[in-house]
């Protein structure tokens, strides 16, 4: 027997509500004690996950959470691919709303979106705003120590500090060349570290030293886009003045 168009209509509107509940109810706050919430995380706030489980919002201190489980916004993917194109401007219009509603969530893209932030006021030179958030980005994640590290780095290299900015690169090119097949984040960090390191070293007159660092970001730790267009471009550029590798 055919359903009637009425039945029909809320047959249907049933299964778009459940449809719709499904595919956002993957979000998953794990706590120390090992209950879990499910539902539609909101964000974070007064330091607590707020998460949404049918019609009630409720917190989750972030001192209580063991893992979160959520998939980055859409807002994540235009802000990577606006910062790889370097474009602050379309980076922080993004980037600081998403930032505010999520800082301090323990997912990796929360993270990275928080990483962000400093390095892109050190691009449109506002050293204050990119030490305070780099303090914060401290506070919220103490554990993201390559990530620090290499935030530090460019602070020094915003001060004309290559002395230091070379002291906070050394320990990770050293990780670098000593990794074999690097993945995921550790692999965009040494992308950077060892750019950055070329930086420094072209500024102390040590171009085949810079050279070789450019080189092994275009061949082996290329998994970041920006950095190895502009490791090529200054290796093209020390190869035209006959540089050679030592």
């Amino acid at each position: 027997m055919k359903a009637s168009p009425p039945r029909l209509l809320a047959f249907v509107v049933s299964m778009a509500a459940c449809s719709f509940a499904t595919s956002h109810a993957q979000d998953a706050v794990v706590q120390n004690d090992g209950k879990t919430s499910s539902g539609i995380i909101t964000g974070v706030k007064a330091n607590a996950v707020r998460i949404k489980i049918g019609p009630v919002e409720t917190a989750v201190p972030l001192a209580n959470v063991k893992s979160v489980t959520m998939a980055p916004p859409a807002d994540y993917a235009v802000i990577v691919a606006a910062w790889s194109k370097g474009d602050p401007a379309a980076t922080i219009a993004k980037l600081i709303p998403l930032v505010e509603k999520f800082k301090g969530l323990p997912t990796p893209w929360a993270e990275r979106a928080c990483s962000i932030l400093p390095e892109v006021y050190l691009a449109i030179n506002k050293p204050t705003e990119a030490e305070a958030a780099l303090a914060e980005f401290q506070k919220l994640y103490p554990e993201s120590g390559s990530s620090s590290q290499l935030l530090l780095a460019r602070l020094s290299l915003s001060k004309k500090d290559f002395i230091g900015a070379k002291a906070r690169l050394e320990p990770l090119v050293k990780a670098a060349k000593a990794a074999k097949l690097p993945k995921g984040s550790e692999a965009v960090t040494y992308s950077q570290a060892l750019l950055l390191m070329g930086n420094v070293l072209e500024q102390s007159g040590q171009k085949p030293e810079a050279l070789e660092n450019y080189l092994l970001v275009t061949t082996i730790f290329n998994k970041d886009s920006a950095a190895t267009a502009q490791a090529e471009a200054r290796a093209k550029s020390l190869n035209e003045e006959k540089v050679i590798v030592p």
